[in-house]
Order: structure tokens, then sequence, then C-alpha cells
């Protein structure tokens, strides 16, 4: 009973303490919206959902959208009635699209204006929910967001009974092989990973973050943003990433810490109007996704700016792990430039062997994690939820690492990525990151390509900083003096960008699919 009250008034309760401070900054509508503005908005939104359509706890609404304030309406909603938010990258194909919504039947499907021939098509396709634009009523809407935002009278309505362990949202995955699967995240693992952030990451009511990554993605909600506004900071949305109007923003509101992708980072920091950008108002800048290379990273540490590479997963945090970025300076960044962090708390972590058991510190083995931050499982597929939990609640990630001896950790690959050389298992992240310590290499990536003598060998995909010169012959000699010989690549190709998905991961069936060839 008493942690249904908590849940129930977890929004007010910010509410109460900062009342009148700025919550969200609606860059694009230049908006301004504090944090009583959000309890009455979530209000209204709770009212209309429970008694003009007739939700209930348990029911699903949907977003179809770029990143709007309504995200946040609906988060606060789900304290007051239930309901649970379920977000879609509308870039998918429209059969992966219409198959993740039609699995989760989602009653309501809010969607920003530039994806109407999308929900066109979906009703077509035979969605029967109700369809709310957030920017203008469209064609056939029998509602607009705008109408229930100017509702006068609503009422506060009555919170169901809850759970920590209810769904609060479902959001996919954002892995680079098979259709996305709707991970169960309840309220308890939204919580705690805010709580790690404020703990850990100091994260505090004087913090700005930029929302520069979609709110389909688990990153962009769960790395700072939900964390910044549980503790009273404030949160700038813009509805889609573009570098000049992020580089204004960090000159014109002074952010002070952030999580972007290596390509977003990459394209700032090609524009023109970097190099006048001071980022010295930030503590610290997370990448995440995929490794950001030292290359990269060099360009914003030397703008003062202490950027490190961070870990996690939709089905376990994602904040599994955190540098002590606020006691580090940077050249201890610099010393663990590929390292991801520490374990963070409320995890339990292990590294275990093909077989299951547990390695010694610092030898490699897979990521096996449980605890407070874990996703309850998939929304109606039982088979990939038992798979994933199958060893007594221990969650299998897929990624191989080690631990430091100070405790950090790095990755060296997935599982599923590795290739095998002469019967030697071989990490593609262990030789990319000797390969991205060379000066003028933006990104490296290593894929296995058949080979008649060895079984697999590796080639190395290379992009190159602008205007840098790097011959195949040097990144060969850099990798043969770091590692074992097996382990140096066979083929190298030079191309101008390397394939990702939307969540800024790399495309590995397409990787495959275009460069698995035994050449150069």
């Amino acid at each position: 009973m008493y942690d249904s009250e908590v849940l129930a008034n977890m929004g007010k309760y910010r509410a109460r303490f900062s009342g009148n401070r700025e919550a969200i900054y609606d860059y694009d509508n230049d908006k301004h919206y504090s944090y009583v503005d959000m309890d009455m908005r979530s209000d209204k939104l709770a009212w209309f959902l429970t008694k003009k359509l007739g939700l209930e706890k348990g029911d699903r609404i949907g977003f179809c959208a770029t990143n709007a304030v309504a995200f946040f309406d609906a988060y606060y909603t789900t304290f007051k009635t239930g309901i649970i938010i379920t977000t879609y990258n509308c870039l998918l194909r429209e059969s992966e699209l219409f198959a993740l919504i039609e699995n989760e039947a989602p009653s309501v499907m809010f969607y920003s204006a530039e994806f109407t021939f999308t929900i066109l098509s979906l009703k077509e396709h035979g969605y029967e929910g109700e369809c709310i634009c957030l920017d203008i009523i469209g064609p056939e809407d029998q509602y607009w967001y705008g109408d229930i935002m100017d509702n006068k009278d609503y009422e506060p309505v009555t919170p169901p009974q809850l759970d920590y362990e209810d769904v609060q949202m479902l959001i996919h995955t954002g892995g680079t092989t098979g259709r996305p699967k709707a991970a169960m995240i309840p309220f308890r693992s939204i919580f705690y990973n805010a709580i790690i952030d404020c703990l850990y990451l100091n994260i505090k009511e004087t913090d700005t973050a930029i929302l520069t990554l979609p709110l389909f993605h688990t990153a962009g909600w769960n790395v700072l943003t939900l964390a910044a506004l549980a503790a009273g900071g404030r949160v700038i949305i813009v509805r889609s990433f573009n570098p000049e109007k992020v580089l204004k923003i960090i000159r014109d509101e002074r952010p002070t810490v952030g999580i972007s992708v290596e390509t977003m980072y990459k394209a700032m920091a090609m524009h023109p109007d970097f190099a006048q950008t001071d980022f010295t108002c930030y503590r610290f800048l997370l990448t995440g996704a995929a490794p950001t290379g030292k290359e990269l990273l060099e360009i914003y540490w030397n703008k003062g700016v202490k950027m490190v590479n961070a870990y996690g997963m939709t089905e376990i945090g994602p904040n599994n792990m955190c540098h002590p970025i606020d006691i580090m300076c940077i050249d201890d960044v610099r010393a663990k430039w590929n390292s991801c962090g520490k374990p963070a708390p409320f995890n339990q972590l292990r590294f275990v062997d093909d077989n299951g058991n547990d390695v010694p510190q610092g030898e490699k083995g897979e990521l096996l994690f449980q605890g407070k931050l874990l996703f309850k499982g998939y929304w109606n597929n039982p088979v990939a939820t038992e798979e994933m939990f199958r060893d007594d609640g221990w969650v299998h990630s897929g990624d191989v690492g080690y631990l430091d001896e100070d405790g950090f950790c790095y990755i060296v690959g997935r599982k599923k990525n590795m290739f095998i050389s002469g019967g030697e298992n071989i990490f593609p992240q262990e030789i990319e990151d000797v390969i991205m310590t060379i000066p003028g290499i933006m990104e490296a990536c290593i894929i296995g390509v058949p080979d008649i003598k060895w079984g697999e060998v590796g080639k190395a995909l290379i992009v190159l900083a602008p205007g840098a010169k790097v011959a195949r012959e040097e990144i060969l000699k850099q990798v043969k003096e770091k590692l074992s010989t097996i382990k140096v690549p066979k083929y190298v190709t030079f191309m101008d960008c390397i394939p990702k998905n939307a969540a800024g991961k790399r495309n590995v069936c397409e990787l495959r699919e275009l460069f698995g060839q035994a050449k150069e």
C-alpha cells in the first residue's frame, strides 16, 4: 500500500520541492515548462486517457513521434494511471513497425505530423485505436493533443494500486541482428536507473542536459534524462539531432551533462561552429551505443571536457557501468579511454566462460547481470524471455569483457560477433581498440571473413579523420606490436563511413553482407 502511494505521487514530489523551477525547455517550439506545469499536464492526460477513452492500468499508449514534451506528459501519467508507454522508431520498414504495434496493441497512438502517412498506412493495415497528432489535428483524427492540454474541466484521477514490478514502459531493443523485441521495463528498473545517476554521476538540481537521442531508445529515457528530472534539473528537448542547432544550444544554454552517440559527436566535431563553441560548461559527456575511438575522444578532451565511453543494454539497465567522473581528471580519463567504467551499484556482475564458470579477475568472460536494474522479460515472447533468464535469473549480455586491477571494465566484443581463427576465439573490440590509438583513424571495425588455411581471418574496415593519411602497413604493424600474430587483420579496407542503425550501433548484418569477402 505504501509503495503504491509513493509511486502514485512520484511526479508530485518533485513539483512540491521544485515547483516553479524549469523542468523542460522545448527548444524547437521555444516553450518552457516548470515542474508544476508537468504535474498539471500529466493530470490532464491521465484524465483524458482514463475518463474520456476508458483506459486502465496495463493498457498501452504508443508514440510514433520525434522528441516532444508529450513523451514526458505520458511518463508522469504512468505514475497516476499504471498505463504503459511504448515508443516506436518510425524509420523502420512498415512491415517491422506494424508487427511491433500489432504485438503490443496500444489503444492510442500519438504521432508527429511528419509521420502522418505512416499512421494512415497503419490504419489501412487494420489498426483500430485512436490516433492523435501532437502538432495539428490530422485527417480522420477524432482528437488533437492541443485540445487535451487546453482542457479546463479535468480533475486529478484516483491512481490504481501500483507495484514496483508493474511495467511502466515497453522499450524496443537496439540490437544489430534480428527484429527488435519489446523489453518490459518495470517502475523498479527506471527508479534505480535514476538513483544510480543521481548518486554516482552526481546528477543534481543545477544540471542541464540536452536530449539529443530519440525516445524510442532506452538511453534517451534512462541515461541522464529521467535522472535529471528526478533530481530537479533541466532537460532541453530537440525534435531531432542537428549539429549546428546543438552547438548553438551549448553556447546559449550552457548544459552540464550529456550523452550522445559517436555519429553525433563526430558531426559536431566536423561542423564549422565547433571551434567557437566553449564546452567547459560540461562536467562530463558520455558516449554510448558503440565504443567511440580515441581520435574522436581526443578532440573533446582537448576542449577541456571529460568524455568517456558508457555501457549498457535495454534489458539490463542501461546504467550498468559508471566512471567516478567527478574525481577523475582528463589524464585519468585518457588512461582509461577504452573502459566503460566500474560496475554500478544495484547490479550483481559475473564474468563467465563458455561452461558458465566464473573466471578470475583480469580474464575474459561473458558479462552476466542480476539485480534491481533488470527488465521483466519480452512482451508476448516467453521463449526469448526464458532464454535470456536461463541461469537462475542471471541475464546473459552476450558481451565479453574483463575487469582490470583498478576494477574498471573493458568490453572486448560480442560473443555472436567473434570469429575463430586457427582455433582461437578472436574478439573484434580488442583489435579495434589498438587500431583506434593510431593518430588519424576515426573509426575501426573488425569482421571475420573466410580463409582456407585459418578458417577465418580478420578484416579491418577503417574510417580516417578528414585529411588524415594512414598506411595499411602502419595499421598492421601497430596490431602486431600489441597483440598476438593471429589477431593481425589480413585485409584492410578504407571507407567513408561504417553503416549504423537508428540506435547508433553498427549494422553487423549489413557489414557482413557488404564486406564479408576475403579481399580488400
